[in-house]
């Protein structure tokens, strides 16, 4: 089992902590973020913990729908 400062070290999880800090989108969240809620309703600590808490199969689901999600709105963006 890794230690809270390994996990800490991780780069997604630690890319997955600042996603819940702040997105790009976050004043138009899309209500299908699994980030959103989080994001606005747990403090910083919070935050932290529950990304610490998580396994790594799960910090890389998360990361992987938060990607799909940027591409599609960063592309419906682009259009005119």
């Amino acid at each position: 089992m890794d230690s809270i400062l390994e996990k800490s070290l991780n780069r997604p999880r630690g890319l997955l902590f600042g996603l819940l800090e702040n997105c790009i989108f976050s004043t138009e969240a899309s209500e299908s973020c699994p980030l959103s809620e989080l994001r606005n309703s747990f403090s910083t600590e919070e935050k932290h913990g529950y990304v610490m808490g998580l396994s790594d199969e799960e910090v890389k689901s998360l990361l992987v729908q938060h990607e799909e999600c940027y591409e599609k709105r960063l592309s419906s963006q682009n259009q005119w």
